[in-house]
């Protein structure tokens, strides 16, 4: 076999890689053999100028060389014979052929195999088994979009909450990407909520490692119990109370002590028709509690009836919430 052969083989089996790891479901049987075929060297390199050439088709297009190479693929043959052009010209012109060939198939391949999008609406809870064996949470008003490759796991959370439970890989790092919070696992189970430009991060046990990635410099390890607000002016590893922070997983909402305020902004986030605290006065006031995930009716006998508090729907179906009138 000649030298020329051999790399077009190797070509056609990196982008034929290329496609399989994009897919939504990556089995380990699959991993493995890929893992295996990039041993050989020659297949590692093969595989790394596909995904470089990938990366840069964003700025291919824009290349006056492409664009001249394009316009020529474009043209019909002429019937002169090759012996009529340059032996140099007939070495570039194959070169381009294989280079468009590897970009057509693995383009193809993106475009066929986007990365899975989850979501949830106000209210809605859902569970999702990933290809390789980890299962995430998401929680009201969320969406992640998932994609597996040989080498990694990302999921990015783009709005909302969502509980990780990671199947150990130590081949793939678990990253969970959220703003400008980067999470990143082996086998663990953490918990992620969007906040302002980053995420609170909880974990629930394992390890992970926490990083701004707009700060190179900037980052953390949180041990089981403790969380992490990357959003604070100055974010810092504390204690935290797993199983109330977490019970939202399991269908609860767990107050302890917690400002009326913020319960009533928690509770909000699951119901289309929010609660309004009519007097400012009831802010601070502290309660106490577990609650079932979306039931408004229940939290706001349970605040009426502990402090003697009225509530009346308005026009527009709000739940006006204030202290009771005198009679």
């Amino acid at each position: 076999m000649t030298i020329e052969a051999d790399a077009e083989i190797r070509r056609k089996e990196a982008a034929d890689w290329f496609a399989r790891l994009n897919q939504r479901r990556v089995t380990t049987a699959d991993v493995r053999r890929f893992s295996a075929w990039r041993c050989d060297p020659e297949n590692a390199r093969a595989f790394a100028r596909l995904e470089a050439l990938w990366s840069a088709t964003a700025t291919l297009g824009r290349s006056p060389d492409i664009q001249i190479l394009a316009e020529a693929a474009a043209r019909p043959r002429r019937s002169r014979p090759s012996r009529n052009l340059p032996k140099g010209r007939l070495v570039q012109i194959g070169a381009v052929g294989a280079l468009v060939l590897v970009l057509s198939a693995a383009g193809s391949a993106w475009l066929a195999l986007r990365p899975a999008t989850y979501a949830t609406e106000i209210g809605e809870q859902r569970t999702v088994a990933l290809a390789d064996g980890s299962r995430l949470i998401l929680d009201t008003g969320s969406r992640v979009s998932v994609r597996f490759t040989g080498e990694r796991r990302t999921v990015a959370l783009t709005q909302g909450q969502a509980m990780f439970e990671v199947a150990r890989d130590a081949g793939r790092p678990f990253v969970v990407r959220a703003g400008d919070t980067e999470v990143t696992a082996l086998g663990t189970r953490f918990d992620v909520r969007r906040s302002g430009a980053g995420a609170r991060v909880i974990l629930v046990e394992g390890r992970v490692a926490v990083r701004k990635t707009a700060a190179s410099d900037t980052r953390w390890s949180l041990s089981p119990g403790q969380q992490l607000l990357t959003s604070a002016p100055r974010p810092r590893v504390a204690p935290v109370n797993v199983v109330a922070s977490t019970s939202w997983s399991a269908g609860r909402l767990t107050f302890d002590d917690t400002p009326i305020a913020v319960a009533v902004a928690e509770v909000n986030r699951y119901s289309r028709s929010p609660i309004v605290l009519q007097d400012a006065r009831l802010a601070s006031v502290p309660v106490s509690g577990v609650f079932n995930v979306g039931d408004i009716d229940g939290f706001v006998a349970a605040l009426s009836d502990l402090y003697g508090l009225d509530a009346t729907i308005s026009d527009d179906g709000r739940i006006l919430l204030g202290s009771a009138s005198k009679k």
